[in-house]
């Protein structure tokens, strides 16, 4: 009995897999799951489909060779799965390119599990808190400092302002005693 629900279970989960899978737009048709994935092309399209910013579809190409499927495989799982938080083995990416029963179906499972861990993650994080509370608190900051500037200059105006007043009435003071000392010269007749 217990048996039979095991099963069950595995059957429901590689039917929910494969719903998720047929969700991507592929650029060839699906034939056999095993066999469509062996080149690394498709799992390349599944992850550019959920996270288009994690892999760059040029990197892969068509592969007819081994060599060449071990190349696509092995560039998959350097640079993006490595990033996802989780690697193959070279036994994981042998089974896959010989399309043995069941072994793109346990990458996929993981790949899928990554991906929407990496999407709820993306979403909390503009929503955490403590980074917004520490973004305004900055705002708040940079407001009062340049609030704070924003008085000191003007105190300085203030005392400029006066200093030129001052300077102005000493002009005034200097053009008086000049044109005084200049009507006294002329009463006593000397000339310019």
């Amino acid at each position: 009995m217990k048996n039979r629900d095991n099963l069950q279970q595995i059957d429901d989960e590689l039917h929910e897999l494969y719903t998720w899978v047929d969700t991507v737009p592929f650029s060839r048709p699906k034939k056999q799951i095993a066999k469509d994935f062996e080149d690394g092309i498709l799992m390349a399209e599944v992850i550019h489909h959920f996270l288009p910013k994690k892999v760059d579809l040029q990197n892969y190409s068509l592969a007819n060779t081994y060599q060449s499927k071990l190349q696509n495989w092995n560039t998959l799982n350097t640079k993006v799965f490595q990033n996802l938080g989780f690697q193959l083995t070279q036994n994981d990416i042998e089974q896959i390119i010989q399309a043995k029963n069941g072994a793109i179906e346990n990458v996929l499972m993981i790949l899928k599990s990554k991906i929407m861990n990496y999407q709820d993650n993306e979403t909390v994080e503009p929503q955490k808190s403590s980074a917004t509370n520490i973004s305004i608190n900055n705002n708040q900051s940079t407001i009062q400092d340049l609030e704070q500037k924003i008085a000191d200059q003007q105190d300085i105006i203030a005392i400029l302002e006066l200093k030129i007043n001052k300077l102005q009435q000493l002009v005034k003071l200097k053009d008086n005693k000049i044109q005084a000392f200049s009507s006294k010269i002329q009463q006593l007749g000397f000339k310019f």
